[in-house]
């Protein structure tokens, strides 16, 4: 055996052809081969931050601004021989440029997702070293075009040169024409065309008459009947051409060797930064991988905890749309998990998903599986599945086996050992081990290999049909027993996995579903010894019940998840609601606005009708009207509740003034006066009791003492003697719910006969102040208005006169 005891375990778990898949997602062939030979972590932080990156990356894809494309060519051929003198074509400096090009697109990318790229920074960290190649790129674009050519602008001596050779080729271009439309070559040429032979131009000529048009012969045709002649009369004008094309290309061969020293003198930060593009390419491929498979990240330990839910084979997603997924739980105290069951009946599956998932995170690849899991990191792998039988070294199956376990114990004997659990390093995968021999010596030499492998304190998971092995699993602390399903009624494995139970092997009725004669199956059963029967009947039945306590699991998940997601879309559809009734009440305050609107057209016509006609009982009607037109708009505004009655407030209690929409807290108590002082956010107002509504909730806090007579109206320069009638209180308002209240405010102070009327509005940014003031430009009810001064407020009010 050549091989060392992990490469034979990775080759048994097809760990290749994961690498390969990798491999695939890979957008550089550099990249590509990296996939192929992808590292294993032996560091638990290294490992987890391999996986960072891998997560980060995904979100990166999965976001509005993914990172570029990493499709780059392999130019590490050609910085080697820059490096050694050699000169690099045109088409090699452009695939440098286009490597370059890419590290700066990555390198700026980069620095604007510093926040996204926590763990990725690690790897492009380098990518800011070579800032310094920025210089070389655009010599590189400055002479190179896209498709490989030289640019003509390449340096002054070349556009020179290649304009003088232009000029020549025209005038040759010229001569020829005049050559081809001429009465003398008429009858000698095969076609009226020109061509090149050799870098140099030539006419097609009859063969049979070359000898009329004196020239020189540079290629005679497929079938010789058409010789291409240059004319005498070009020769000095092609050996012209010939010299400057000559004088071109030193040229370009000088720019070209220019541009391979540059390349040279950077070949080892060039070389950085094709490292870190291809890992970086790996990084992305391990994502797109996650992606495709919907792989999570899982949390990672070193103590030997393996909780794997939902877990599927890799490579069985790849080649199957519908996977059974199972879950796999050894904790830390579980040394030996034993896996029995029918054949074909997914054992071996589970046993490459424990093996495959000790690889994957280990090379910062998401598992897919659910993201509650956790994966224990073990540096030492070793599996034994399959055929071993190799006729090429005289060794039968069981030898083989045996051949390979012992060079297992061999090598673990050598490490040092521990019954700490947190030193569980190694994982040891064992598919029927001690097979292929006497079924009593073999299950007996299992028992003995398993027992010595828990010593050794690895971890183990085995597959058998021994029923020894599986009485050892169930009596053993330290094993466990676990079962795939075989379904009686179909005769078919569900591939589901049970942990806890042993499984029978059903062969017998696997054999029958094959189409064994029933009569050999009936016979067999009477051969069976009964208590072999009785056995494998309790474990039917045992997985019966366990299938049915899982579906019931199963619907209790699904009626939670229903429950939940029922009660979001109830608390979705309540704010719904809310919103729709918010909307309701704004389009019926519109629609009240507009009828206000009309309410005082009309009162401001009685009102002018009042001032020549003095009628008192018509201007209580009408203040009358508008009272009742306001306390049903409220009602159809705001929600009922209960008022407090007046008899039961008290000084802190909080209450609203009617009429002006304002609530705030009383100041004194109530009963048995006619105005009662209240406080409205910073200031107070002289409220009529009659106009005040108690409001349920937690009272203010109490005032201080009350003042004296004198100070309960507002501060105000000219006497106004303003209270809750003629002062409005708008702060903290938006425009529209502000001017509401102004303009309520002058009806009713227009009813009661005010002369005057005071807004406060505050400074604030000035709109609240410029909408009211524009207001009042336009209001019938407006005589004249003016800022107050520094006692009623400054600019923060506006006094308002009315007619």
């Amino acid at each position: 055996m050549n091989e060392t005891l992990s490469e034979h375990a990775a080759q048994a778990l097809e760990w290749p052809r994961v690498l390969e898949i990798l491999a695939q997602h890979a957008q550089s062939g550099v990249g590509a081969a990296l996939c192929r030979s992808l590292s294993l972590s032996n560091d638990l932080a290294e490992a987890r931050l391999r996986q960072q990156e891998t997560t980060e990356m995904v979100s990166l894809l999965e976001g509005s601004d993914p990172m570029p494309a990493l499709t780059f060519p392999d130019i590490r051929e050609q910085l080697i021989r820059s490096r050694k003198g050699g000169t690099l074509e045109a088409g090699e400096l452009r695939d440098c440029a286009v490597v370059l090009a890419l590290m700066a697109e990555v390198e700026r990318y980069a620095e604007s997702h510093t926040v996204e790229t926590k763990a990725l920074a690690r790897v492009l960290e380098p990518l800011h070293d070579t800032k310094s190649l920025r210089g070389l790129l655009r010599a590189i674009e400055g002479a190179i075009q896209s498709d490989g050519s030289m640019k003509d602008t390449a340096s002054p001596e070349l556009r020179r040169l290649t304009h003088q050779a232009q000029g020549l080729k025209q005038e040759m271009r010229q001569h020829l024409e005049q050559i081809l439309h001429s009465k003398r070559f008429e009858e000698v040429l095969q076609e009226t065309y020109f061509a090149q032979r050799e870098g140099r131009y030539v006419v097609p000529v009859k063969a049979d008459m070359r000898g009329r048009i004196p020239g020189i012969v540079h290629d005679v045709s497929a079938s010789g009947a058409t010789v291409f002649l240059e004319p005498r009369e070009l020769v000095e004008l092609n050996n012209s051409i010939k010299v400057a094309d000559l004088e071109i290309e030193r040229e370009v061969q000088r720019i070209l060797r220019e541009l391979t020293a540059l390349v040279a003198s950077n070949a080892e930060k060039i070389g950085q930064g094709i490292e870190v593009l291809a890992e970086c390419d790996v990084i992305r491929a391990r994502a797109e991988m996650s992606r495709r498979l919907k792989c999570n990240p899982v949390a990672l330990n070193n103590n030997g905890r393996i909780v794997l839910k939902q877990a599927r084979h890799p490579l069985l997603l790849i080649a199957k749309d519908q996977v059974v997924a199972n879950d796999v739980h050894m904790d830390e105290t579980v040394r030996v998990l034993v896996i029995s069951g029918p054949n074909t009946g997914g054992k071996t599956v589970t046993l490459k998903i424990v093996g495959l998932f000790a690889l994957m995170v280990r090379a910062g690849l998401h598992l897919p599986c659910a993201p509650e899991s956790e994966m224990a990191l073990f540096f030492d792998l070793y599996a034994d599945i399959g055929d071993a039988q190799d006729l090429s070294r005289d060794l039968s199956s069981f030898s083989a086996h045996m051949a390979y376990m012992i060079r297992l114990l061999s090598e673990s004997a050598a490490r040092p050992t521990s019954n700490e659990f947190s030193e569980t390093r190694a994982l040891i995968l064992l598919d029927e081990p001690v097979t292929s021999t006497d079924p009593q010596e073999g299950a007996a030499l299992a028992e003995a290999l398993l027992c010595r492998l828990a010593e050794l304190n690895m971890k183990v998971v085995a597959t058998t049909h021994y029923g020894a092995l599986k009485e050892l699993a169930q009596t053993t602390a330290g094993f466990v027993n676990a079962s795939v399903e075989f379904d009686v009624e179909r005769l078919a494995p569900t591939y589901r996995l049970f942990i806890g139970i042993p499984g029978g092997s059903s062969a017998l009725e696997i054999a029958g579903r094959l189409g064994m004669d029933e009569r050999i199956l009936n016979d067999a059963r009477k051969r069976l010894r009964h208590d072999n029967q009785r056995l494998d009947e309790l474990m039917m039945d045992l997985q019966r019940k366990q299938r049915q306590l899982a579906e019931d699991s199963d619907k209790a998940q699904k009626a939670r998840q229903e429950a939940e997601q029922s009660a979001r879309e109830a608390q979705m559809l309540r704010a719904q609601l809310q919103e729709a009734e918010q909307e309701v009440r704004r389009g019926l305050k519109k629609k009240l606005g507009e009828q206000f609107q009309r309410a005082r057209a009309e009162v401001q016509a009685t009102v002018d009708s009042l001032k020549h006609e003095q009628k008192l009982i018509k201007a209580k009607e009408t203040k009358q009207r508008l009272h009742e037109l306001e306390i049903k708009a409220r009602q159809e505004l705001v929600p009922p509740s209960k008022p407090i009655p007046l008899e039961q407030l008290g000084i802190g209690d909080k209450v609203e003034i009617t009429g002006l929409g304002m609530t705030g807290s009383l100041m004194e108590m109530p009963q048995g006066k006619k105005r009662v002082r209240v406080k409205v956010g910073e200031g107070e107002i002289l409220a009529t009791v009659s106009n005040l509504v108690g409001l349920a909730g937690e009272s203010a806090p109490a005032p201080p003492a009350a003042p004296s007579e004198s100070a309960r109206r507002f501060p105000t320069a000219g006497g106004l003697g303003l209270d809750e009638q003629t002062v409005v209180d708008v702060r903290g308002q938006a425009a529209d719910e502000a001017l509401d209240l102004v303009v309520a405010a002058l009806d009713r102070a227009i009813l009661d006969g005010a002369l005057y009327l005071r807004i406060v509005h505050g400074h604030g940014t000035g709109r609240l102040k410029s909408v009211l003031r524009e207001y009042l430009k336009e209001s019938p009810y407006v005589d004249e208005f003016r800022p107050g001064d520094r006692a009623e407020g400054g600019d923060g009010v506006t006094v308002v006169r009315l007619r």
